[in-house]
């Protein structure tokens, strides 16, 4: 395949995490785009490595993309888990910015099974219980990890206020109203945001196809980097033509 025009412009937005290292570990999936003759533009998310001053939203979020990518005139937006999220938010309410919208699996879809459901029950009351006869640290880190919420329990008030305004603000309305071409890319063993929820994403957006990578997980960019830059390549090539 042709190298693409170092004019095409690829924004990349990683998904929630605390880890302040979330660039490096981003770095080969980078390079390979790069390799492809892309021009990558990747900023860690605010709030994240570092707790807010006060809690974020998801329009704030989008207010922040708006800013970074203010020197761009058009560009291609990828993101992965809440990444996803937001570049599907922000495509809608910017959709003379963005080219061609890539997701990954992308969050944002409330999942009401009745196994989510009772987990999202457990954890609110494990919480609470918690804070009533869990002074101690090391307790309260057992409570949390038997929720099975470790991300909750290792974030500052901020981010957890923030986390929760995240989970809350459901992107599902928004998939209709995307009319950017979209590729959407799901790991076929994703038990994070499973692969309903890409078919679901792929479903409803108009211009929108749906690749599935066997044997990958939540985190394709990590697991399976050179299956995804291909698939990301050639759909390129493809709304370019």
């Amino acid at each position: 395949m042709a190298k693409l025009k170092p004019t095409t412009h690829i924004v990349v937005l990683h998904g929630w995490t605390l880890d302040p290292t979330v660039a490096d570990k981003w770095r080969p999936f980078i390079e390979l785009m790069k390799a492809e003759g892309l021009t990558i533009h990747f900023w860690p998310l605010p709030g994240l490595a570092k707790a807010p001053k006060k809690p974020l939203t998801l329009k704030n979020y989008v207010d922040w993309l708006a800013k970074k990518t203010k020197h761009l005139e058009k560009f291609g937006l990828l993101g992965h888990s809440f990444g996803g999220q937001l570049a599907i938010r922000f495509t809608k309410l910017h959709p003379e910015k963005v080219t061609k919208l890539i997701l990954v699996d992308n969050s944002g879809i409330i999942d009401n099974s009745l196994g989510k459901v009772i987990k999202r029950l457990v954890f609110k009351t494990v919480a609470k219980i918690g804070r009533k006869i869990a002074p101690s640290p090391q307790l309260r880190r057992l409570l949390y990890r038997f929720s099975r919420e470790t991300d909750y329990y290792q974030a500052a008030p901020t981010q957890r206020e923030t986390m929760s305004n995240i989970l809350m603000d459901e992107i599902r309305p928004d998939l209709a109203q995307i009319k950017t071409p979209t590729l959407v890319i799901w790991g076929r063993n994703d038990r994070i945001t499973p692969l309903e929820f890409g078919r679901l994403v792929a479903d409803t957006i108009p211009q929108a196809s749906l690749k599935i990578i066997a044997g990958a997980r939540h985190s394709a960019i990590y697991t399976h980097p050179q299956q995804v830059v291909k698939l990301v390549t050639a759909f390129i090539v493809k709304t370019l033509s």
